[in-house]
């Protein structure tokens, strides 16, 4: 009697990012724990205030505040309360450009960006927020407009996994990002971008975007784009134009424009005015971006 020890046909691709989207619910629950969701939320101030209620004159309130129809009527002082509104906005912006299907560890780029999607959409659950996804690399590929509801965030969930099983195309536009978030979003809203940030010249589009949406950048990184052999020949591939060029690792000066490629990075974000953080394919994110918002958090207080 012959054994079958593999069945004839390959696990159905449904099934695949079904169990993915399950285990990125779990992971992403586990950081929402440890407390990401509160430090999440409280590092953003919303989209403004909204009125409260009315109160009798105090000294020390600002003028400006009193309400003088309810003044008249009462013949009593009376100034307006607002408070913060905190109803957010989250608008996930990942890029699946050609570069993001790269990886040299366990994981490639655009799956760590999954991870990171995931994230952000179970924690807008857990604060009543709205929250979307947007994915786009030479084109807007799809757009999912912000809801509520834990439901909502399974599908943006499903929708990231299944960009990052497919594998990316194309270069990433982000003057593109910018023109189409200032079509399909009036308010003001919290942006999450997840990129490689292989654009040389996305200043300009980051401090325009900025200027209208709170704008967080995670710059997803893989150690093999910035450690090369010593010597010998390598043939590398554009994952973004599909060009081959073979280089001889001995004469070429590829390890220091990694460095190089580094610190410049870190100036342009600077000149943006977006907060960013590195996040690499081959190291544990989740500390560090706990760290990140609550240092966040510490300086808008």
């Amino acid at each position: 009697m012959t054994m079958r020890w593999f069945k004839r046909k390959p696990p159905d691709p449904r099934t695949l990012v079904s169990r993915r989207v399950k285990g990125l619910e779990i992971l992403s629950a586990r950081l929402i724990r440890a407390g990401f969701a509160g430090d999440y939320h409280s590092a953003f101030h919303g989209r403004g205030i909204e009125f409260s209620q009315v109160r009798e004159y105090q000294p020390g309130d600002d003028v400006r505040t009193i309400d003088w129809n309810v003044t008249a009527r009462s013949g009593v002082p009376h100034v307006k309360q607002f408070i913060e509104e905190r109803d957010l906005t989250v608008i996930i912006a990942v890029d699946i450009s050609g570069s993001m299907s790269f990886g040299s560890v366990d994981w490639r780029k655009g799956d760590i960006a999954a991870e990171l999607t995931s994230v952000f959409a179970f924690a807008a659950v857990e604060n009543q927020d709205r929250a979307g996804l947007l994915l786009f690399s030479d084109r807007v590929h799809s757009y999912v407009q912000p809801k509520r509801g834990r439901p909502h965030a399974q599908v943006i969930v499903r929708a990231a996994v299944d960009a990052a099983m497919r594998g990316g195309s194309g270069r990433a536009d982000l003057d593109g990002l910018t023109r189409f978030l200032e079509r399909v979003s009036a308010k003001r809203a919290v942006v999450i971008l997840i990129s490689d940030f292989l654009d040389v010249n996305f200043e300009r589009s980051l401090r325009r975007l900025n200027r209208k949406h709170d704008v967080i950048a995670l710059a997803v990184t893989d150690p093999r784009e910035e450690r090369f052999p010593a010597s010998g020949l390598v043939e590398l591939i554009d994952a973004e134009s599909g060009q081959a060029r073979t280089i001889d690792l001995a004469g070429s000066d590829i390890g220091r424009r990694a460095v190089h490629r580094k610190v410049q990075l870190e100036r342009r974000f600077r000149t943006t005015g977006v907060d960013w953080m590195s996040v690499s394919t081959a190291m544990p994110y989740d500390r560090d971006l706990l760290r990140f918002f609550r240092n966040r958090l510490a300086v808008t207080r």
